[in-house]
Parts: C-alpha cells; structure tokens; sequence
C-alpha cells in the first residue's frame, strides 16, 4: 500500500533527522508530499534540499493544519523539539492521520515539580492514546535501538543462554546539556529495558545531577522491576557536538560500541576485536512502523504511556532530590 506521508520538522537543524526519516519512507514505497517547518522560508530551503539530494519533490508549509487541508494525508511525521510535539500529536490524530514520532512522545513546556506533574503527564498521555481509538490511527515512536540486538547476540553468543539480565547499561552523548539531557536520551534506555525484559515499575533512582558539572558524566541509575525479576539499569551521558556522536550499551556486563561510518552512514557493532554490520535501525523502525499499520493492529498504550511515566519518574527524581 503507497501511503502519503506528511514531514514536520524536515530540516538538519541540531542534527535532526527530518531528511533521513523523509528518505527511508521514500525507499519503502511511500510519497512524501509536504513538508511542515516553522517558517515559510526554512520550509522551502528543506523541501529544495529533499528535492536535490533524494529527489523528494514536496510542497512546503509552515502550518500543518493547513497541509492537511490541502493533501489527502495518511501518514504525519513528527521530527520537530519536543516542546512542540503534543500540538502537532493532537491535531495529526483528529485529522485521522497514523504519526511516526521521534522520541521522547511530547514533553510539557513547565518545569515538573512535584509527584502531581508525573500524573498530568500520565493522563494527558493516556487522553493521547485514547484520541487513537477513537480516531482508528496508530501512533508509535521511532525506536532504533531494540533493532541492533540480533547483532549484539551474534557478538555476545553466551548471553543468549543466560536464564536473566541482571545489569544493562547505556553510554550516549547528546548535543545537550543540563536536565535537558535526560528528557532527550532516558527514552532511549527505556526502550531497551522493553525490548529485553518487557514493561515493569522503577524504583530507587538515583543520579549525580545536582554534583555533576559540564566536564562531567550525568549518570542514572535505578531498579527495574518486571515479570522475570530485576534488573539494574543506568545511563550514562556526555554531552557532545561531534557527530556521528558516540553510543554504547552493555547488557550483564558485555559492552558493544555502536560505529557510523561515514558519508554513507553504514552502521556496525564492535566489541573488542570483532564488527559486525547492522541493517539501518531507523529504516527497521519504519518497515515495522509500516507493517503495523497494514496489519490494523491498535497503538501500544502500555508502552507510550509506560515510556512517559517512567521518563517522568526518572526525570522528577534526578533533577528535584
């Protein structure tokens, strides 16, 4: 099925990756039809610059209610700061559109305080999750990560026999700094921990926020409690400017660092001497992005709300103790 696709936030503004979403959908069948940025002009210059290196041809807007009023759309993309993201969620889903949103699903524009923020943000991501309902769309979140563990198994074999996952930790380096940190990358760790052990609660978090300074590591750490038992999970940031910008994770202890050769974004795992290549986790999370629709399975409500609770958990903890 060739579903019409809508890009909001198509520029490379900050390492964005509006034009790489815009090129797989592209690759897997789809039309790219408009674009939305938050100017006129910086819509067109990203709508040129589709149109010359992925021969993307698209209208550009600056509103995106409007593009819905003049594209039959099928599909909106969400790659825009989170600050913006649960605007633009809710008028894609009333309009009837299925959204692929980058990660985190959206973030409030108040700083959380209190124990009543983290459950305004569980409400107002449930009120989310049932406008998909009502609306028949399905809405998911780019998810990379889980699509590199069938590599880190064919580097780590032995893990694959061991009967629980004791310890998994993830190494990553975000453009930002500050408590921003975690809102941009904590949603990362939690989809592994999903991936490996499935849903669970979060207890006893604990972080070196109020002691680190901007030469030094942001470390999380916290229990993670779920049907197979308990896992120790931490994050630990730096933030950085370089790109392609450094990552790891280790689970029980095994570590793999994740290798981007460029220009061609060829993308492997190393761990000691051995490397491995690895299929494109975003053009993975958009084939299952994809599948899921055709398949008319229901948005994960678990999952989303899950992922913003436990975000907002994680965040209220480490910034407000």
């Amino acid at each position: 099925m060739n579903f019409n696709v809508a890009i909001v936030g198509p520029g490379r503004s900050k390492q964005g990756t509006g034009p790489f979403i815009a090129r797989s959908f592209k690759q897997l069948g789809c039309d790219v039809q408009a674009i939305v940025s938050s100017s006129l002009s910086s819509a067109n210059k990203a709508a040129n610059d589709l149109k010359n290196e992925y021969a993307i041809n698209c209208a550009a807007y600056e509103s995106l209610e409007i593009l819905l009023q003049n594209h039959s759309i099928d599909i909106v993309v969400i790659s825009t700061p989170v600050d913006s993201h649960f605007q633009y969620l809710t008028t894609a889903i009333h309009a009837g559109c299925h959204v692929f949103c980058e990660k985190p699903l959206w973030w409030p524009n108040n700083e959380l305080m209190t124990h009543h923020d983290v459950i305004r943000i569980t409400s107002e991501t449930s009120a989310l999750v049932n406008a998909c309902h009502e609306n028949k769309v399905l809405l998911q979140l780019n998810t990379q990560w889980p699509y590199t563990l069938p590599t880190y198994y064919d580097l780590h074999p032995s893990l694959k026999s061991q009967s629980s996952i004791k310890s998994f930790t993830m190494w990553l380096s975000p453009q930002s700094h500050g408590n921003t940190m975690i809102i941009d990358t904590v949603s990362h760790l939690l989809s592994m921990l999903y991936a490996l052990v499935g849903n669970g609660k979060i207890n006893n978090i604990e972080s070196n926020f109020h002691t680190a300074n901007s030469n030094q590591d942001l470390e999380i750490q916290f229990d993670y409690l779920h049907a197979f038992g308990d896992t120790k999970a931490s994050i630990k940031l730096t933030s950085s400017n370089s790109f392609p910008k450094p990552a790891a994770y280790a689970i029980n202890g095994m570590r793999v660092d994740r290798h981007v050769e460029l220009p061609n974004y060829l993308i492997s795992l190393r761990s000691n001497d051995e490397q491995l290549p690895i299929e494109d986790p975003l053009v993975c999370s958009i084939k299952n992005f994809l599948s899921t629709i055709q398949s008319k399975a229901s948005t994960d409500e678990v999952t989303l709300i899950d992922g913003m609770t436990h975000l907002a958990q994680i965040y209220l903890a480490a910034t407000q103790h």
